[in-house]
């Protein structure tokens, strides 16, 4: 039974551990861990595009989140966890960015891609940034904006405190008339 329990273990640990998910993409917390073994290798990731885009020319920045977040943000229902943003810059072509209509941000779920290029740690054509140059972009899923509900409760706690506010203002310049009174 020991021995079972530990082989269990060490094939849920090196399951964890593994770099590639099932489909073939690779986390980008995985690429910037062990950016040597990725260098100059074609890869594939699998992110929400979030922040802007920048087209020069023929080709586009975009910046890819992979994080628990991206996957599943707490406007969604998902948990507050640790780290957040684990993203990295990816060179696309531009006419794909272009396909993207909704980037992430706190207002919009951004558009989910799957996209594949080659993973530079030390990009010589870009300054040595870390990024990809991607050669294929598809969308996966649409990016959509959130709904957030209006928060009464801080509405309420802004009320009560504009409130004690007044009061206290008050109480204060009928004490000074009071004691402006008695001199």
């Amino acid at each position: 039974m020991a021995l079972a329990a530990c082989l269990l273990t060490v094939a849920l640990v090196q399951t964890a551990a593994a770099p590639a998910r099932a489909d073939g993409a690779v986390s980008i917390t995985s690429l910037i861990e062990d950016m040597k073994k990725y260098d100059d290798q074609q890869v594939t990731i699998e992110g929400e595009v979030i922040g802007d885009i920048m087209v020069r020319g023929d080709r586009a920045w975009i910046t890819v989140n992979d994080d628990p977040y991206s996957r599943r943000s707490i406007e969604e229902g998902g948990a507050l966890v640790g780290m957040s943003n684990v993203g990295i810059g990816v060179w696309v072509p531009a006419s794909g960015a272009r396909q993207i209509t909704v980037l992430g941000g706190y207002k919009n779920r951004g558009a989910k891609v799957r996209l594949s290029g080659v993973f530079h740690r030390a990009c010589a054509e870009h300054g040595g940034d870390t990024d990809i140059h991607a050669g294929t972009l598809e969308i996966i899923q649409p990016g959509h904006p959130f709904r957030h509900a209006f928060q009464w409760e801080k509405l309420a706690t802004f009320l009560a405190l504009c409130s004690v506010i007044a009061i206290l203002w008050y109480w204060r310049m009928v004490k000074r008339r009071k004691w402006a009174k008695e001199e």
